[in-house]
């Protein structure tokens, strides 16, 4: 076996050591665990990537192709976006405790380890960000690699146009949980679906790394829980070697090993307080949700003895306050915990306060289900729509801000994607194709459980759906395109191009 990868892959490690000076800051408070482990997280890193590097195989360098042409639009958009820095406050403030090695576990330990490892890889403050530029490059050139490869080179470029998308392009330079995640979740299903196609067999490799990449998505966000389920399902599919009744068993119970692992750091080793911990990650979503449905129709008189419990934490003339001068505003945020001169938390409240407040919350979800419905039916509506189509000039430049505005609309426009994904769903129902249905059906899930449980009302927590369903209905496209075009040039096989 060929081991030659090693050697650099291990001076590079060792060579971190010494860089790390540049971006951390070691105090007391610092926490030794968040290093080593993202120390062995980073040599896991760079085995891999040495790896490609020393064995210049001609698939890495068909996908070095492939990155370099999606690479010169992203040019213009880092030269003017990263002069920018951050651009959101939760990513300013995720550095500032990754560089002392301190636990945010607010946006998950991954979120933190995320920053880490990318700042021992690049030691400057716009790691975080390179990294997220280089996955999203590598991500697109795969995905076409994979489409050109199988379909030839006419149709296969295509699958360039999602990657091209405003809201792709805009989120570039985005190093949050979502603008990582999204890619990652693509990547997922685009390997499966072309190894599907392709009849590709999954070295054992490539199956513990699927198995990480899954359960990273599992636990990364609140949402993904349902792949805890259906990757396994998928990997079943998709894979039939795997079938064999003591294989598939093998397979749950190291997939479910991998889950528990990857929990560890933000759960512990046993259960012990779960519940309190994710009562207290559920803060916002009860402030939002109550303060919402206070202004869409809740029964105060019905619902008193649960809205004074509520009371005991929220200041309730706040929540009217807010809710009478900002009126739909409040969809965007859970602006009554900290919007100024509108903060609802009361001064001086106690843990039983707080657990009565939640308690009060939920009671009123629960027996006004038709109030709730319609209070989070209001908030993915604000989602939805971000952008109102307009102009507020006239002439020639009107003219061209109008159609900005529809083109930037319906490139944001979540409803168009939603709808697809139904239909996608339906379709797989009627051609009985198990891959595209249990993988609309855990787009579905994922959808339902951001509509119900979303803290906020942002685009980008739908983020994952909208792109995987425009991604795969490219694929498609691409996928009928050649089928059609073979049907014309029978004598040319797909890997021979057009």
């Amino acid at each position: 076996m060929n081991h030659k990868y090693v050697f650099p892959a291990s001076a590079h490690w060792a060579l971190t050591f010494f860089t790390d000076r540049l971006v951390f800051n070691f105090t007391e408070e610092s926490n030794s665990a968040n290093y080593v482990c993202c120390k062995a997280v980073l040599l896991f890193l760079l085995l891999i990537l040495w790896k490609i590097i020393t064995e210049h195989s001609r698939e890495t360098m068909e996908i070095l192709k492939y990155a370099g042409i999606y690479f010169i639009p992203l040019i213009f958009v880092l030269i003017f976006k990263l002069p920018q820095g951050f651009l959101s406050n939760d990513e300013r403030l995720i550095f500032e405790e990754a560089v002392k090695l301190m636990d945010y576990t607010w946006f998950s330990y991954l979120t933190t380890w995320y920053y880490i490892v990318s700042l021992m890889l690049i030691p400057a403050w716009f790691g975080p960000i390179l990294i997220k530029v280089l996955l999203q490059i590598f991500v697109c050139a795969y995905t076409v690699k994979r489409s050109v490869s199988l379909f030839g080179f006419m149709p296969g470029i295509f699958a360039y146009i999602p990657f091209l998308f405003f809201p792709v392009l805009a989120y570039t330079t985005s190093a949050h949980r979502i603008p990582v995640y999204f890619l990652l979740y693509a990547f997922m299903y685009v390997k499966l679906f072309y190894d599907m196609l392709e009849k590709k067999e999954l070295p054992r490799p490539q199956l513990f790394g699927m198995m990480i990449l899954a359960a990273v998505l599992t636990q990364w966000r609140t949402e993904g829980i349902y792949l805890a389920g259906l990757f396994p399902i998928l990997l079943l599919i998709v894979y039939p070697r795997f079938r064999e009744l003591k294989k598939a068993a093998c397979l749950i119970l190291v997939f479910f090993l991998i889950q528990y692992i990857i929990s560890i750091p933000q759960n512990g080793a046993l259960p012990g307080r779960m519940g309190d911990k994710a009562n207290n990650r559920m803060a916002p979503f009860y402030a939002y949700t109550i303060t919402n449905m206070m202004r869409n129709g809740l029964d105060r008189e019905k619902n008193g003895p649960d809205l004074e419990k509520v009371g005991r934490y929220l200041d309730l003339r706040a929540i009217d306050r807010i809710n009478e001068d900002l009126k739909d505003i409040n969809y965007e945020d859970v602006l009554i915990l900290y919007y100024p001169g509108y903060t609802g938390v009361k001064e001086d409240v106690t843990p039983e306060d707080y657990n009565a407040y939640t308690e009060g919350c939920m009671n009123i979800f629960k027996n006004n289900p038709g109030v709730f419905f319609v209070t989070r039916c209001g908030a993915f509506d604000y989602a939805a729509l971000p952008y109102k189509v307009g102009t507020d000039s006239d002439g020639i430049r009107g003219l061209a801000k109008l159609i900005f505005s529809i083109v930037k609309a319906g490139f944001y426009d979540l409803y168009i994607p939603c709808v697809l994904l139904i239909l996608g769903w339906l379709l797989s129902v009627i051609r009985r194709n198990a891959f595209f249905f249990f993988g609309a059906s855990g787009l579905i899930a994922h959808y339902i459980i951001v509509f119900v449980l979303a803290p906020a009302s942002y685009f980008k927590y739908y983020f994952p759906i909208y792109f995987t369903v425009y991604l795969f209905y490219v694929l498609m496209i691409i996928k009928t395109l050649r089928e059609r075009l073979s049907g014309q040039d029978k004598g040319r096989s797909p890997e021979a191009g057009i």
